[in-house]
């Protein structure tokens, strides 16, 4: 008997357990077959929960990153309305004292300066330009509008990410109890009709896997 690698796809158990499962029923042996059919079905539920939990992360990822372009084509916006306001705007104030490292420094932030880079806009904004001012009124209410879109997609990512970690724990714990009932089967059927008849109840070994993350190997 060889079972499925450990870093094979959920769905290599499965199949691999079905057939084992319908050799035992073929073969009379009801309560093995049921043993077996119960640990291959509770990897099927086990895989089928952790796919799902990807959908989330990727949602919130992508919430996130389209929070993060809105930001950017803010910041992007107010520094081409001020750098055209005269032929040497950029050389003074106000465009220095809101821009003083670029506009890079906040385009280009890390994700986890996302929020403090852009808070620090909005306020460089309302100091250094008057109340009335277009550039103030319009950026610093889509800042504060994209920075609420920013955190809750930031705090769904973390729920969703622990959630699908928690659903991979619950998946390998399945896929451990999968090879132990099939190794307690397999000797089983050796001590009682020895190891050539056996094997005849266990699938050859395809030769293809694929790792849970993704990617296929031959």
């Amino acid at each position: 008997m060889r079972l499925p690698d450990e870093d094979a796809a959920f769905s290599h158990n499965v199949h691999y357990g079905r057939y084992v499962s319908r050799r035992l029923r073929r073969a009379q042996r009801a309560a093995l077959a049921a043993d077996v059919e119960a640990a291959t079905l509770l990897v099927l539920q086990r895989g089928r929960e952790w796919e799902d939990a990807k959908g989330p992360v990727q949602d919130a990822r992508a919430d996130r990153d389209a929070a993060d372009d809105e930001l950017d084509s803010v910041a992007q916006d107010a520094r081409a309305n001020l750098a055209g306001r005269s032929a040497d705007a950029v050389k003074k104030a106000p465009y220095t004292l809101i821009f003083p490292d670029g506009i890079g420094y906040y385009t280009a932030a890390p994700i986890d300066e996302e929020k403090k880079r852009y808070d620090e806009l909005q306020k460089r904004l309302t100091e250094h330009l008057p109340a009335n001012d277009e550039v103030r009124k319009d950026a610093v209410l889509k800042i504060a509008a994209g920075l609420a879109a920013f955190d809750a997609s930031e705090k769904a990512l973390a729920t969703s990410l622990t959630a699908e970690s928690l659903a991979s724990t619950r998946l390998d714990a399945a896929e451990e109890a999968f090879r132990r009932i099939m190794t307690k089967v397999y000797g089983l059927l050796v001590s009682e009709l020895g190891k050539p008849a056996a094997e005849k109840f266990f699938p050859k070994p395809s030769g293809a896997r694929r790792r849970k993350g993704g990617g296929s190997e031959g």
